[in-house]
């Protein structure tokens, strides 16, 4: 953005005048381009010759001259040109003057004098001229002293003397006698004349931005060179007019060039000194409007100690007149009472001290008066003291102000003595920061001062209070409001304390606050007290776990939540079963120990969530919440934990050594609704207790009939298959799989559950229920373990050797990270061949992470192990799997075989099941086959392998080994 400045006579004369020549310049240079080709001093050589060193010496003296101001020049501060210029302008004065020496004609300097010496020396200081301009233009400071920037360039010079001297003739020819100038000459003109051009352009551009004389006739000096450099592209002779002519531009130029060096070099220091007295000068009458002016008095004494100066202030304290005052000596007119404080005091400041002091008086009206003076001494130019300054204010204002001040600050003080004997007290600023505490505070926190101090109250933070406690708090007191209440801190050692707390903001003139004072009461003890009121009144005295009356409000609360989140909670009543014997026979001290480590118990076993209570006697109550959306579900998770806490209410107890076993009896009733009445729902819950202890004790009731069977039967189920792992009721059964031959090429292995009461327990009835807990994995082991010791065995049976068995693997086996070690350690401990087992994997365990899923096939496929993809076609999964996993067999589910005679669609499903496992080439297994007709289609389709009740239903391994047999003699070693 250019800048506008104010129009000046004389600065738009001198653009004028310097715009002119330029113009004249323009002009002459294209007057120069419609000549003839004229040739001057023609057969006097002797005459141009002096013509070319006087212009030469034109330019040499001004380059001289620039040197010579440039090294006594003024500098100022970021703007120190003179080491560029002294370096530029002694290589161009040196340059131009061997040019001249060196012109053809001339005598020979070292060596012959010849146009192309003379050229060389021409261009060298065209070049530093160009060079000098371009860093007078860019403001470059060259740093050192400008002496060592003359050693430079007189070095310079040298050097370049020695080349255009000695090494001349390894240089481009610039001159041909006869022809004129090279094109190579041509060119570095050009490139000269350009560039002074463009730093013309830059300079000009300055100035426009800061109306500098300088840079305008620099700007113009470049310019001028620029044109001029045009006339020596083209002569032919040295003697041609138009080369001599544009030696003009060239003087024209270093003109400017001096103009602008004198401006700065010899006009501008004088400008400047000008320019400082005028400075000085408005200072002294601004000093002298200033001094009376100001409410202060001032005057000045000689050695005499004469008045010579008073301003008016000081006159009218004297009740005189200034002609009457100056000139007098002090005996004459200060007052008498002031003579004996000043006296021995002027006589320091003659010494050469500067003096200060306060003194006060009363005056006619009887008012007393406070006064400060000062006493200077009055230095002249050579630093001698030729009289004392005295400066005297009247601070009677601030000193009655600082009186009130100490007795505010002595009430302040009684205050804080008080408050720090009884009070807890900090001071923050309007951030919050710590300024000030007392020692109460640094004795209730065991914080030190140096602790507190900079800090914020986040220090002492407990997380007892929520975070909407502190934004009301700041909310309150950041409007200038008062707040107090109860809040709970913590100490260094981490103990916690609670204090009354009442904080008082100080506004500022803008009604913000500046500050904070907050002032403490302790109240830990109080607090206790009521804490432990509370407790009693909310607690069982024995156990410590609430009572009757704090379980009736958090019921409140779980069935307000549980109508708002619309998810089920549960009240469960549980009563120890023939609690009164162990009172009868082993006391009650025995009896209240028992219940102490109930409710231990209980408090282990449940959630964060939950909530445990005595009601009295042997009567507990647990409260459950978030079990759920939907009432299965809900009844299920409350079957689930009522039945693992009475499993653990039911393990033995060792009371101070004496061993005591007891059962328990829950009631069970689940809530929904905002309606349901606390005291209705403990009713249905003792109900469903007395339905649990009417059924033989021992036992979980639900208080919903028809639910009852279901939970009954589940838990009673779950309770016996835990029991029939640990007293190993399972047995394993084998289905045969079978070639197109009824040949057996393998089993697969499907574990049975041979109940002591209930005979032999089908899968379906036990393993979903197993797999909703933790149990299916101790079966899914025991499965494993069982099949690989079958192989193991099998091995030295020639008609088994080569059957592989299938194991079937659930979710919760796989998704174990120890999955792979436990295959392995299983094959290593039963030493079975790990070619011969095939894990089979469901499509729903395909889904949860691939990467896993692959290291865990790929690392088992390295020891041998082959795996079968069960039921494939009713899940979801992409058929990339199929692709990506180390699969080697698919089995066809029964559900698309039943009817694959009947149904087009199962058909063509099984169809392109099998066309898809030639392309891939995996093995296929057919299972449920239970018709020849089944197996004649299976067989036409290509299927090759088979399993069902027409070969065999699953059986034991004696019996399976009896069956086969008579078939195995055919089998071929494997599916591949």
């Amino acid at each position: 953005m250019s800048v506008i400045h104010p129009f000046h006579p004389e600065r738009a004369r001198r653009e004028q005048w310097v715009l002119s020549i330029c113009a004249v310049a323009v002009v002459l240079l294209v007057g120069l381009a419609f000549l003839p080709p004229i040739t001057l001093y023609s057969g006097h050589v002797g005459h141009m010759l002096a013509v070319h060193i006087m212009l030469e010496l034109f330019s040499t003296i001004v380059s001289l001259l620039v040197v010579i101001m440039a090294l006594n020049m003024t500098q100022r501060s970021g703007d120190d040109i003179a080491n560029t210029l002294v370096y530029g302008f002694i290589v161009v004065a040196g340059a131009d003057l061997i040019h001249a020496l060196t012109y053809d004609g001339m005598p020979a300097l070292l060596t012959e004098s010849s146009t192309q010496k003379a050229i060389f020396f021409w261009l060298i200081g065209r070049c530093f001229g160009l060079f000098a301009m371009v860093l007078l233009a860019a403001r470059a400071r060259l740093p050192g002293s400008p002496w060592m920037w003359l050693a430079l360039g007189l070095l310079t010079m040298t050097t370049m003397f020695l080349i255009g001297t000695f090494v001349l003739d390894q240089l481009p020819v610039t001159f041909v006698p006869g022809i004129g100038v090279t094109p190579f000459k041509a060119f570095v003109e050009y490139g000269l004349c350009a560039g002074y051009l463009a730093v013309a352009a830059w300079l000009f551009l300055q100035y426009r931005m800061d109306p500098e004389a300088r840079s305008l006739y620099l700007a113009a000096a470049c310019f001028i060179m620029g044109l001029g450099e045009l006339g020596f592209t083209s002569y032919v002779a040295p003697s041609d007019f138009i080369n001599l002519f544009s030696h003009l531009f060239k003087i024209a130029a270093f003109g400017f060039v001096y103009l602008a060096t004198f401006f700065i070099g010899w006009r501008e220091p004088y400008q400047l000194l000008v320019q400082s007295e005028r400075q000085l000068r408005d200072r002294e009458f601004e000093l002298d409007t200033l001094l009376s002016n100001i409410p202060v008095g001032v005057f000045r004494l000689d050695c005499e100690l004469r008045y010579r100066y008073i301003n008016p202030a000081h006159e009218v304290s004297l009740g005189g007149r200034h002609t009457l005052v100056v000139g007098r000596h002090i005996d004459d007119i200060m007052p008498v009472q002031f003579l004996h404080l000043l006296r021995p005091r002027i006589i320091e400041a003659l010494a050469g001290s500067r003096v200060e002091f306060d003194y006060d008086y009363t005056d006619e009206k009887g008012t007393e008066i406070y006064c400060a003076a000062m006493l200077v001494p009055d230095l002249n130019v050579d630093g001698n003291i030729e009289g004392v300054v005295i400066i005297v204010s009247d601070t009677t204002v601030r000193e009655v102000a600082r009186r009130q001040l100490l007795e505010s600050w002595r009430e302040v003080s009684e205050l804080n003595a008080a408050l720090d004997a009884h009070a807890i007290v900090a001071v923050t600023d309007a951030r919050g920061v710590i300024t000030r505490v007392n020692d109460k505070f640094c004795s209730i926190s065991q914080y030190s001062r140096s602790e507190l101090i900079g800090k914020t109250h986040r220090l002492i933070k407990s997380g007892h209070h929520s975070k909407s406690v502190f934004e009301g708090l700041w909310k309150k007191i950041s409007r200038g409001e008062v707040w107090n209440g109860e809040l709970c801190n913590r100490a260094k050692d981490g103990s916690l304390y609670w204090v009354y707390t009442t904080i008082m903001p100080f506004l500022g003139p803008d009604g913000a606050p500046l500050q904070y004072i907050a002032i403490r009461a302790d109240i830990t003890g109080r607090k206790h007290a009521e804490q432990e009121a509370q407790r009693l009144a909310f607690h069982d005295e024995l156990t410590g776990l609430p009572n009757r009356r704090l379980m009736r409000d958090r019921l409140k609360h779980a069935i307000a939540f549980a109508a708002r989140e619309l998810r089920y909670g549960a009240l469960l009543l549980l009563d120890l079963d023939n609690f009164k014997e162990v009172n009868d026979t082993r006391g009650h001290a025995q009896g209240d120990e028992l219940l102490r480590e109930v409710s231990n118990r209980l408090l282990r076993g449940l959630r964060q969530s939950d909530t445990v209570a005595r009601l009295g006697g042997d009567e507990f109550v647990l409260l459950l919440s978030d079990l759920g959306s939907d009432l299965e579900t809900a009844s299920v998770h409350a079957g689930d934990i009522g039945e693992k806490i009475r499993e653990n209410l039911a393990r033995p107890y060792d009371l101070n050594g004496e061993a005591i076993n007891t059962s328990t009896s829950i009631g069970v009733v689940l809530f929904l609704m905002d309606d349901s009445d606390p005291d209705e729902l403990l009713k249905q819950a003792d109900m469903a207790l007395y339905s649990a202890k009417a059924a033989g004790r021992n036992r979980l009731s639900f208080f919903d009939p028809a639910l009852q069977a279901e939970i009954t039967s589940r838990a009673l189920m779950l309770r016996d298959l835990r029991l029939g792992i640990e007293r190993d009721e399972l047995r394993l059964f084998y289905q045969p799989i079978v070639n197109s031959q009824h040949c057996v090429l393998g089993v697969e292995a499907l574990v049975r559950w041979q109940h002591p009461e209930h005979g032999l327990v089908p899968p379906l009835s036990f393993i979903p229920l197993a797999e909703q807990t933790q149990l299916i994995q101790p079966i899914g082991l025991w499965v494993l373990q069982t099949a690989c010791a079958q192989l193991a065995r099998w091995a030295f049976q020639p008609d088994c050797a080569q059957w592989t068995v299938a194991v079937n693997v659930s979710e919760r086996q796989f998704n174990d990270p120890e999955f792979v070690s436990i295959v392995e350690r299983t094959i290593d401990q039963s030493g079975a061949d790990a070619r011969l087992l095939r894990l089979e994997l469901t499509e729903s365990m395909l889904h949860d992470d691939l990467n896993k899923t692959l290291y865990k096939m790929n690392a088992l496929r390295r020891r041998g192990v082959e795996f079968s993809l069960d039921d494939f076609g009713t899940g979801y999964s992409s058929l990339s799997y199929l692709k990506k996993l180390p699969l080697n067999h698919l089995k066809i589910d029964k559900s698309f075989v039943d009817d694959v005679l009947s149904d087009p669609n199962d058909s063509a499903i099984v169809r392109t099941i099998l066309a898809l496992a030639r392309n891939l080439d995996l093995n296929v297994i057919a299972e449920g086959v239970e018709t020849d007709a089944q197996m004649d289609f299976l067989v036409s389709c290509g299927c090759a392998a088979f399993q069902g009740y027409l070969f065999s239903r699953p059986v034991p391994v004696e019996q399976l080994t009896l069956n086969c047999a008579s078939n195995t003699a055919g089998a071929s070693p494997s599916l591949s």
